[in-house]
């Protein structure tokens, strides 16, 4: 019996040793995963300010076409009324 005790102490030495380096590659691992999280949480803010960036230069042309619309109906008036003069 105590020749296998030595066996037995190795075996839960190695088991210990085994259980660290997959506890440390467990908090790796979680670590990697945290940063992937802020990663995804930082593209996703910019792609929401792209967005919205997007949408107002969309507005702001609109505005623009709009206003370009405006002024090219009171230059046909003022040619009509131009013409109209003798």
């Amino acid at each position: 019996m105590t020749d296998k005790t030595p066996s037995l102490e190795r075996r839960l030495d190695r088991l210990e040793q085994g259980q660290a380096k997959m506890l440390a590659s467990l908090s790796a691992i979680e670590s990697r995963i945290e940063i992937l999280h802020q990663e995804f949480q930082r593209t996703a803010t910019t792609v929401s300010r792209f967005s919205l960036a997007q949408e107002s230069a969309k507005l702001a042309s609109q505005r623009l076409e709009s206003f370009v619309g405006e002024v090219r109906g009171q230059l046909t008036k003022a040619e009509a009324a131009l013409d109209k003069k003798p």
